[in-house]
């Protein structure tokens, strides 16, 4: 049997049909363990591919998609499940007691329809044919009629209060108003976005505030680029981003952007601030011009040089008008007459140094918006 089956003898299990040396015997088990593994592995893939296709089988059959599947895969899917479930299961509660209250308030109100009804039939039936029976039955009917008018009152009280949740101080309202002087106290409900010599700032400045800023920090990537650091690992500024929780948004890009187009800076900017304000309704948005550079680094850098910071930073004037933004123009209090950076404020030419960070907080606090009615 094993000598003439073409499945043994691809494997190399049927019986040899003549001598083999030592070296052709040797060669003769390579190739039979190689095709045994070949066999092996097409028989595992089989298995995996039956598998597969039926659970996807399955899962079509019960309306799911090729998506469940992967989140099957990873584990993610039961988690998935899970939330929609007790989402699915606090609209159903919420939606019942919203049933449950307009139930009750019917039934009390056919009580009180149903109380003037009873009281008058009372009356009529004790009093006989005088005018008692109307006397009680219009107090009853009045007394109805208050009851509505309590209801009524109190359902724009409802109404009133309902409608403040979402009543917000427009930022814009009186736009543009003046700079005025602040204490530190201002920037503790602010958030700082920017690249790394925000960073820096942050870390060595000691002014409260959030700070969404890091190295290589891009404006063109705000909505990619992993930023801000969560419990569940670093994330862009918009997925951390909480709902109205910040009064001054300060936003400071631009260096890492130069040599690009304008007008799709410009067109990423606004979008940015339309999405900030999506986000913090009451929020104030300053524009952060760009600091220059040391003379020596704008004599060397074709693209990151004070002429092109100066460019950038009329752009961004024109950015901040156009968004109801307040352009700070922070480099002006750290620039030498010429307007480059001080060759001692910077190491490497760009990056303040941090005992200069004070000259850039004393700007700030000078340099800040009180929303007024």
């Amino acid at each position: 049997m094993k000598k003439n089956n073409p499945f043994f003898n691809f494997i190399g299990l049927s019986a040899p049909e003549r001598e083999l040396t030592g070296e052709q015997k040797q060669l003769e088990d390579r190739r039979r363990a190689l095709r045994i593994a070949s066999v092996v592995l097409v028989l595992v893939c089989t298995v995996f591919l039956a598998m597969a296709a039926g659970t996807m089988i399955a899962l079509w059959d019960t309306g799911k998609s090729s998506h469940d599947f992967f989140m099957l895969l990873n584990g993610s899917y039961v988690y998935a499940r899970t939330q929609d479930e007790l989402n699915n299961r606090v609209q159903e509660e919420t939606g019942q007691a919203d049933e449950d209250v307009a139930a009750d308030s019917k039934e009390q109100g056919l009580e009180v329809v149903n109380e003037v009804a009873e009281g008058g039939d009372d009356t009529d039936e004790a009093a006989g044919d005088d005018n008692t029976a109307d006397i009680l039955t219009e107090e009853a009917e009045t007394a109805g009629i208050g009851d509505v008018e309590e209801a009524g009152d109190s359902t724009d009280a409802g109404l009133i209060a309902a409608s403040d949740i979402n009543v917000f101080i427009d930022p814009n309202v009186n736009y543009p108003m003046p700079f005025t002087t602040v204490d530190e106290s201002y920037f503790e409900d602010a958030l700082f976005i920017g690249d790394s010599r925000l960073q820096g700032f942050g870390m060595y400045s000691g002014m409260p505030g959030t700070f969404y800023a890091a190295t290589g920090f891009q404006l063109y990537k705000y909505d990619s680029m992993k930023v801000v650091n969560t419990d569940a690992g670093k994330v862009p500024i918009m997925d951390a981003l909480p709902y109205d929780t910040f009064t001054k948004i300060y936003i400071k890009v631009g260096l890492n952007e130069m040599g690009g187009n304008d007008n799709v800076f410009a067109n990423k900017y606004a979008e940015l601030i339309a999405r900030l304000r999506e986000s913090e309704p009451r929020a104030i948005i300053y524009v952060h011009g760009i600091l220059p550079v040391t003379a020596s680094k704008s004599q060397s850098d074709k693209v990151h040089n004070n002429a092109n910071v100066v460019a950038r930073n009329e752009g961004l004037k024109q950015i901040a008008i156009e968004q109801k933004a307040y352009y700070l123009d922070v480099g002006s209090a750290v620039a030498n007459a010429d307007g480059s950076l001080p060759a001692e404020m910077a190491a490497d030419g760009i990056h303040l140094k941090a005992q200069y960070m004070d000259i850039w907080k004393q700007y700030l606090l000078s340099h800040a918006v009180v929303v007024t009615q």
